[in-house]
C-alpha cells in the first residue's frame, strides 16, 4: 500500500482514539468524526481498513480529533444528535438532548394514547426533541413550543420539517408568559436545573448555560413553571417535569404547596430519580383562591 506523503490509512486514523482521554468512549469517537470526514457509515470503515486517506481529509480529520479532545462534545461536532430513534439538528445555541429525558416522551404516550382534543405544550423547547417526538407518535395531539432563544427555535423548526411535523406552533416565549389560562391538557418541561455551584457544570461548558443553569440551587426555573402551570392547565390537566437526580423531594413539594394532586415520582432506566408529574383538581377551587 503507497500513501500518499501526509496521509494515512483508516487503521491507522482510528488509533488517534488514545489522545482522547476525555471521552468515556474513544474508539467510538473516533469512528464517528473518521466517518463523517469520509461520508461514509462507520460498517464502510471496518469493511476498508486499508483506504488511505487523501491530505485534506487527513488534515479534517486531525482537526475534529483535536476539537473533541479539547472538550468538544460530539454532538456539537457532527451537528446531530440521536433522541427517541430519530435523529436531530443541534447547535450551540441548544441543549444535546440526552437519553433520560425520553422519559417524558414514555410517559405521555403512555398516559394520552387517545390523542383527540389533546393539547400539550413543551416549554423551552431547545431542538425540539420532546415536542417533535410526540407528534410523530401522537399526529392527533396539538402541539405547542416554546423558548426564549431565538436561534433555538430556528433549529427546533428546522428538525420539525425534516420528520415531517409542520403542525406544531413554535412560539419565542418566557415559559407560561404568552398564553391564556385553562389552554393546555399537558405541559411538559425539561428545564434548567443544574446549580450554579455544580462541580460537574466545567464539562458542560460547550452547552449553552441558558438551558443549564438555574439559580437557587437549580431550583428558580422550576419554581416558575410550577407558580404558573396551574393558571394555563385545563381541569385535569397534567404538569410533567425533569429535575435533577437530588431535586425530586423538593419538586414534589413545590407541586404539593400549589395544591397540585396526585403527584408521581419517576425514575429513568438507570434507576435515578429524573423526573415529576402531578394533576391539577378538576374543580380549580384552589386556583381561583390563588388569583
Amino acid at each position: 500500500m503507497n500513501l500518499v506523503p501526509g496521509s494515512i490509512c483508516v487503521d491507522e486514523a482510528l488509533a488517534k482514539h488514545t489522545c482522547l482521554t476525555i471521552s468515556d468512549s474513544p474508539h467510538l469517537d473516533c469512528q464517528i468524526l473518521l466517518a463523517l470526514i469520509l461520508k461514509q457509515s462507520r460498517t464502510w470503515l471496518f469493511g476498508h481498513p486499508e483506504y488511505a486517506l487523501t491530505v485534506d481529509e487527513s488534515a479534517q480529520y486531525e482537526r475534529l480529533v483535536r476539537s473533541r479532545a479539547a472538550g468538544k462534545p460530539i454532538a456539537y461536532i457532527t451537528g446531530c444528535q440521536e433522541f427517541w430513534s430519530r435523529d436531530f439538528k443541534v447547535s450551540e445555541a441548544t441543549l444535546i438532548p440526552r437519553p433520560e429525558t425520553e422519559l417524558l416522551v414514555e410517559t405521555i404516550l403512555a398516559r394520552y394514547a387517545e390523542p383527540d382534543n389533546t393539547t400539550i405544550i413543551d416549554l423551552g423547547t431547545g431542538a425540539g426533541p420532546i415536542a417533535i417526538s410526540l407528534a410523530a407518535e401522537r399526529p392527533g395531539f396539538t402541539l405547542y413550543a416554546t423558548d426564549k432563544s431565538r436561534k433555538a427555535l430556528q433549529i427546533a423548526r428546522c428538525n420539525s420539517k425534516r420528520h415531517h411535523c409542520n403542525a406544531i406552533h413554535f412560539i419565542q416565549c418566557d415559559w407560561l408568559n404568552c398564553f391564556s389560562d385553562a389552554q393546555f391538557d399537558v405541559i411538559v418541561c425539561n428545564p434548567p436545573y443544574v446549580d450554579p455551584a455544580d462541580e460537574h457544570l466545567p464539562s458542560l461548558s460547550y452547552e449553552p448555560a441558558l438551558a443549564l443553569v438555574a439559580a437557587s440551587h437549580g431550583l428558580s426555573d422550576l419554581k416558575k413553571i410550577i407558580s404558573t402551570a396551574r393558571r394555563c392547565l385545563k381541569p385535569g390537566g397534567m404538569v410533567l417535569l425533569e429535575h435533577g437526580n437530588d431535586q425530586q423531594t423538593e419538586v414534589a413539594g413545590m407541586l404539593k404547596a400549589h395544591h397540585f394532586t396526585r403527584i408521581e415520582p419517576l425514575s429513568d432506566l438507570a434507576g435515578q430519580p429524573r423526573a415529576v408529574l402531578a394533576y391539577q383538581d378538576t374543580d380549580r377551587k384552589h386556583q381561583l383562591n390563588e388569583r
